[in-house]
């Protein structure tokens, strides 16, 4: 009884905690991926994004995520299209990651020290970010099945029930549709510090085998064993190592800001204070690190991790983890009780009081430094949000008798706004404004009424008057007959490309379909086009003057095609 009493007393104040410091989401339209994720969900029952590999790949062929098809059909059968529905289950999901976390906790370490562990978890930066993107819901989700697959096995382990066993092997299924972070669970699981070798290897057998199926089953929906957005040859080589090492001695700067500092002090006190009393090499901690950081090395390139958003919520969760166990440990007083040569052992054992008083404030601390990061940082996400939610309303509440130019965050997240257009189609027979991503656009249009975003008031503004005098502008920096060439070929879901003959400057693929892609000269991304989907090639020099390329169509699986204008 005391132990359901105390995980609804951790529920109660995660749930209050989780709510208050997220309170401004449920305010929040769709954002960033949402639309295409409800738009697959409208279009295929979600059975099909787990079984039939055409169906998955029109939402993505670099990664196998079906559950996140699957959570937002549930929310479209519950609660149809209200955004404050699904972002009120997306804090709950956070809720129950962070209870999970505590009952984690608890199976070694004091309840007090468990429960301000999940705090600190739930009130991270990664927490926050994920609170206001829906797209990233699978993160959280798989989060929540993997601990309660964590959980199960540690009690099975210690009762020997193996119902618990089952369940916690349903759980670790779940967690991989989810996402590929959680793959590595079964190695971690041998980790646990309960039972002997014997025990754990065999326990965990089940686990195994569902990694084996898992990648049987990935290799057929992807064509690959392997997943990402570049080809695995480029994060397999070496290379990449200097890049990694770089990317990943940034994190505690993009989880704490300015007083990462202070971070990486608590974090190496508490952990010397440890060893010191335990005596003992952390092999296991070291090798629960290398677990949860390997799966971003392929993100390291492409697309890069330059926030502590969803990439960085599971490296959160360990740092999180580690500092509690540290803290419940070093926190151990002498026995009073103790007496003679008894009283002299349970001296030489106690802790010293600096390590003492270092382990009673390393929490309080580092929740303050890290609300202190975490607040303005959210709020400047959440203003980028704002941009998405004020142009989703327009889009949706408008037809094509209006035309709007998509704000700098939006362009470069343009499959947003196809997938809502779409998405609107299929729903209401209605269409939307045009997207004017460049204004090669708008002279083929110029008398549509036009609107752009507005910072100042966060709405749409009517620009009609002044498309004449941007129009112009426009033409005093294009030169039709400058040089320009493309090259590209799109194979198997592979967009290879070469570009020139300029070396300096920037080019840019620009589409109303596709949105405006800053590209490198020359490279290869794996991405889903639709065929024949109509581009130009765009290059702006260093001087400021563009020139485009005639109107090119993507040719899916054909032949390479080759465009130039000397």
């Amino acid at each position: 009884m005391m132990n359901l009493l105390k995980i609804a007393l951790a529920a109660l104040l995660l749930l209050a905690l989780v709510l208050v410091v997220n309170a401004g989401v449920f305010d929040a339209n769709w954002r960033w991926d949402d639309s295409q994720i409800l738009l697959h969900s409208h279009q295929y029952s979600f059975w099909q994004d787990f079984t039939r590999p055409e169906v998955w790949q029109q939402f993505s062929p670099a990664n196998l995520t079906p559950w996140l098809i699957f959570s937002f059909e549930v929310d479209m059968i519950l609660f149809g299209l209200s955004p404050a529905a699904f972002y009120l289950h997306q804090l709950l999901a956070i809720v129950a990651a962070g209870l999970l976390l505590f009952m984690c906790l608890n199976l070694w370490c004091r309840a007090v020290f468990a429960l301000a562990g999940s705090v600190l978890f739930v009130v991270g930066l990664p927490s926050m970010l994920v609170a206001e993107q829906l797209m990233t819901r699978h993160y959280v989700e798989g989060l929540v099945f993997a601990l309660a697959a964590l959980y199960g096995f540690v009690m099975y382990l210690r009762t020997d029930r193996k119902g618990l066993l089952a369940v916690a092997v349903l759980m670790y299924v779940l967690a991989v549709t989810a996402k590929e972070i959680y793959v590595p669970l079964p190695a971690l699981l041998l980790l646990v510090p309960d039972r002997d070798w014997g025990a754990r290897i065999k326990a965990s057998l089940p686990f195994f085998a569902v990694t084996v199926l898992y990648t049987l089953w990935r290799g057929y929906m992807l064509g690959s064993y392997s997943g990402g957005y570049v080809d695995s040859s480029e994060y397999l080589s070496l290379a990449i190592v200097g890049e990694v090492l770089a990317s990943f001695v940034r994190f505690p700067a993009l989880l704490t800001g300015i007083g990462w500092p202070v971070l990486v002090l608590l974090f190496l006190g508490l952990w010397a204070a440890y060893l010191a009393r335990s005596r003992r090499v952390p092999w296991r901690a070291l090798l629960v690190a290398a677990l949860v950081l390997l799966p971003l090395v392929p993100l390291v390139r492409s697309p890069g991790i330059v926030l502590a958003d969803r990439y960085l919520l599971l490296p959160w969760l360990m740092v999180c983890f580690a500092l509690a166990w540290c803290v419940d440990k070093v926190m151990v007083v002498r026995n009073k009780a103790a007496t003679g040569n008894t009283q002299a052992a349970a001296a030489n054992t106690a802790t010293p009081l600096p390590a003492m008083i270092l382990a009673g404030t390393a929490m309080p601390i580092m929740v303050a430094i890290t609300l202190l990061h975490a607040m303005p940082v959210r709020q400047a996400l959440a203003s980028v949000g704002t941009e998405f939610d004020v142009q989703a309303q327009f889009l949706w509440q408008n037809e094509d008798t209006h035309a709007f130019v998509p704000s700098g965050n939006v362009l470069p997240a343009f499959w947003f706004v196809t997938g809502l257009v779409d998405l609107k189609a299929r729903i209401s027979g209605q269409g939307s404004p045009l997207p004017m991503v460049d204004d090669i656009y708008l002279a083929q249009q110029p008398d549509i009424r036009l609107f752009t975003y507005d910072v100042n008031c966060q709405c749409m503004r009517d620009v009609t008057g002044a498309i004449p005098e941007r129009l112009a502008q426009h033409r005093a920096r294009v030169r039709a007959d400058a040089a320009l060439s493309l090259s590209y070929r799109y194979q198997q879901g592979y967009f290879s490309w070469q570009f020139g003959p300029w070396q300096d400057g920037s080019y840019h693929v620009v589409s109303d379909t596709l949105g405006v892609l800053p590209l490198p000269p020359a490279g290869q991304l794996r991405v889903t086009l639709a065929d024949n989907a109509p581009f130009y090639l765009r290059y702006t020099s260093p001087e400021g003057w563009i020139t485009y390329s005639e109107l090119n169509r993507v040719v899916q699986d054909g032949a390479a095609v080759e465009w130039s204008r000397n």
